[in-house]
């Protein structure tokens, strides 16, 4: 029963986790365009994915076997959660861009590679 709900969730993990890397060049996009509203309305969402997806990743890692920075993704939810609170748009992009969007992706890779113990 827990291997079972533990594939399902790694199976979701992986159709959600490219659609979350969608939205965060999105939220990069209108950063970067100047449309600081619609980008803090979607980043909530992102925030809400990242959550999710951060406990998905290590709820399931017996099964997929990757093994997830912790210490990276908190610095990196720390610069991110600075960028938001000081309205310094350039932080919040960069930290998506380069930080965040590595973490899933190296995650997405990995899965989609095969090596699912």
């Amino acid at each position: 029963m827990i291997d079972d709900l533990m594939k399902e969730t790694v199976e979701e993990s992986l159709k959600y986790i490219p659609k979350l890397i969608v939205g965060i060049d999105k939220v990069i996009n209108y950063i970067d365009d100047g449309m600081y509203v619609e980008a803090n309305n979607l980043l909530v969402s992102v925030i809400d994915g990242l959550n999710w997806s951060v406990q998905a990743i290590t709820l399931t890692m017996p099964l997929h076997g990757y093994k997830l920075d912790m210490e990276k993704v908190n610095e990196s939810l720390k610069t991110l959660m600075s960028g938001i609170e000081n309205l310094d748009y350039q932080l919040i992009s960069d930290s998506l861009n380069y930080e965040i969007k590595d973490i899933l992706s190296g995650y997405i890779n990995y899965c989609r590679k095969g090596e699912l113990n």
